[in-house]
């Protein structure tokens, strides 16, 4: 007997309410509705916009990043070509240091000081401007999920293929803005933000974006670029970078709706720890 009419919209509804667990954690970044599978897209049951999929990772930027008056989103295809060499010697010891950056010559020191400054870490984790997944992947044994996003669509795939060839079921990768999460309030117990505050367009509304989706109390992470008077900052602050000073970082993390910030200064760069405001830890 043929399926009545009635039975497929049903199945197709369960279908649709049915997420795997990769992508549970999402919803809207536009309204904070739920999410519901359709074929190879997230749909929203409130706002009903419609995110594609692929490769499992979600896309939530609805916007043409190459009208943006920002730099790094204009120009964020660049950001494809790095990705293969993102994690090897080519670029984060030239990087490091053609900036000036002090005290950390390779990046797995630089992981290890992160890591020691997130401490112990349990629960869900987010890993901002996430690039490969080069700081979440390391969380991520210690954690119940690492959500990274990134605008980058071709830095989430390597990042995804990394996270099957090391075995690191629990890393999730989404391409969306820091400025819209797609992330419920409250979600997270740790998050860390490497080497990307510089970039944003509007470096507050993206610290306050990332203290809604993190719970009283959780662990805040990250490094970025001070600003100098080096031949590195003036070619950044050029090309649209906002570089930082402690006291400045302080007011922004303060007004995000941080506490407890600490800093550590590497030459040119700029480690902070901090406390999303809230109950006593």
């Amino acid at each position: 007997m043929s399926p009545t009419i009635s039975t497929l919209a049903e199945n197709e509804v369960h279908s649709r309410a049915t997420l795997p667990s990769d992508m549970a954690g999402y919803v809207c970044p536009k309204c904070n509705g739920a999410l519901s599978l359709a074929a190879d897209a997230l749909r929203c049951d409130s706002c009903r916009r419609t995110y594609p999929v692929r490769n499992r990772i979600p896309d939530f930027i609805c916007d043409d990043l190459r009208q943006s008056e920002n730099f790094s989103l204009r120009h964020s295809t660049w950001f494809d070509w790095l990705a293969p060499i993102y994690e090897t010697r080519l670029w984060y010891p030239v990087v490091m240091r053609l900036a000036g950056v002090k005290g950390i010559s390779s990046l797995p020191e630089l992981l290890t000081i992160v890591e020691q400054a997130t401490g112990a870490v349990s629960g869900h984790v987010l890993d901002v401007a996430c690039g490969p997944g080069t700081f979440g992947r390391r969380l991520a044994p210690h954690a119940e999920s690492v959500y990274g996003i990134d605008i980058s669509f071709g830095m989430l795939e390597q990042g995804s293929a990394y996270a099957l060839r090391e075995n690191v079921p629990n890393m999730h990768f989404a391409r969306a803005q820091v400025e819209s999460l797609p992330f419920a309030s409250g979600t997270f117990a740790v998050a860390v933000c490497c080497g990307s505050l510089h970039l944003f367009a509007d470096a507050g509304l993206a610290l306050r974006e990332i203290a809604r989706t993190m719970r009283p109390g959780a662990v805040f992470v990250g490094f970025t670029f001070a600003d100098t008077d080096s031949r590195f900052s003036r070619f950044s602050r050029r090309h649209g970078a906002r570089l930082f000073v402690t006291t400045e970082l302080s007011g922004l993390l303060n007004n995000a709706g941080f506490e407890d910030h600490s800093f550590r200064v590497f030459g040119s760069a700029l480690l902070w720890s901090a406390h999303r405001k809230g109950v006593t830890r």
